[in-house]
């Protein structure tokens, strides 16, 4: 597996999760995909006795957490038969049709997949997409496809960045909170006299001799001398035989964004005609860090690939959706206003 890695993607580290999902899809017909109990209501579908679990302690990729067996099951169903009614359309003469049919399709399967994650009724961003790239049907140069995918993927991620980015006030108050408690442990400074300084307790109660004078002496720290030392080390500094005028010490770095937590990996599903690709990306790097990972292309028009064209959108589906259930905190309650009949 990890020859195969390499092989495909050379020096390029992968988050976990796409990893994971990398690995998954490497090893889809050696390892099982499905929940034992499903494979009644897929007796009639050409499917691996391989695929279900048999082992007992062994997890499914594939699965269902509150929606129920037969919900989870009707749904792949329906991506099952994705592939022969694509096939049906073009042979129909209904080709330009096929993007927007797919399209509604894997929609629906992401719609099961929020139900059962239980983050539907959740004012969330989704962690994954699916869009049409070629939407006229006159076709896209490469360079137009790879343009609008990117745009899409980085649109996508920038959304989950800006929503967990720790905002500027919330930086500053953390930032005000940390000097007032460092200036709380300081002495207190008062001055003197030009050049000098005294460090006083910050009780003035203390008891003074006949003359006025503190019991207590003061401590002075002449500050003339070491002003002057620090000056002439300035002018050397300046003036120093160098071949660079400025340095990269003197070159400002841009300032880093905290977040609340690392933003998720995004998934898509990008259409091209009777195509689908399916690209990951790092949403915690910046636009000029992140990389489009590309991992499976889907021929929704070969008869033979119905089955694995459903298993592998259902793969990167549910991975994205237990994702998702762990972050639903980041969220808020849907809102939804009733409207009264006035004449009931």
């Amino acid at each position: 597996m990890e020859t195969e890695k390499r092989r495909y993607l050379g020096n390029h580290q992968l988050n976990e999760l796409e990893e994971r999902l990398f690995e998954i899809l490497f090893l889809r017909q050696e390892i099982p995909l499905l929940p034992l109990h499903w494979g009644v209501d897929f007796r009639a579908v050409p499917m691996s006795g391989d695929l279900f679990c048999w082992k007992t302690g062994v997890k499914p990729i594939v699965y269902a957490h509150t929606s129920g067996f037969r919900a989870a099951t009707m749904a792949l169903s329906r991506l099952i038969d994705l592939t022969a009614n694509v096939r049906t359309s073009c042979q129909s003469g209904l080709r330009r049709k096929t993007p927007l049919m797919i399209k509604k399709s894997l929609d629906k399967y992401l719609s099961w997949a929020a139900e059962d994650g239980g983050y539907s009724h959740l004012k969330y961003i989704p962690n994954i997409t699916v869009e049409i790239v070629d939407k006229t049907g006159e076709g896209l140069e490469e360079h137009q496809l790879t343009a609008f995918v990117g745009m899409r993927m980085r649109q996508l991620a920038q959304s989950h960045r800006e929503l967990l980015a720790i905002k500027a006030e919330q930086e500053e108050n953390s930032a005000d909170m940390d000097i007032d408690r460092e200036l709380l442990r300081r002495p207190v400074i008062k001055p003197e006299s030009h050049g000098e300084t005294s460090v006083i307790d910050s009780g003035d109660d203390e008891p003074t001799t006949k003359q006025g004078n503190k019991a207590r002496d003061r401590v002075y720290v002449k500050l003339e001398d070491e002003e002057e030392e620090k000056q002439t080390i300035i002018k050397k500094e300046l003036f120093d035989d160098s071949d660079d005028d400025i340095t990269m010490a003197d070159i400002p770095m841009a300032p880093t964004t905290s977040y609340l937590r690392p933003p998720p990996v995004v998934f898509g599903f990008f259409i091209v005609s009777t195509s689908v690709i399916l690209l990951t990306a790092d949403s915690s790097k910046e636009d000029a860090d992140m990389k489009l990972n590309y991992h499976v292309d889907l021929d929704f028009q070969n008869r033979s690939l119905g089955v694995w064209n459903a298993l592998t959108v259902a793969i990167a589906t549910c991975l994205a959706r237990d994702d998702m259930m762990k972050r639903m905190g980041d969220f808020e309650e849907e809102i939804y206003v009733e409207e009264s009949d006035p004449d009931a």
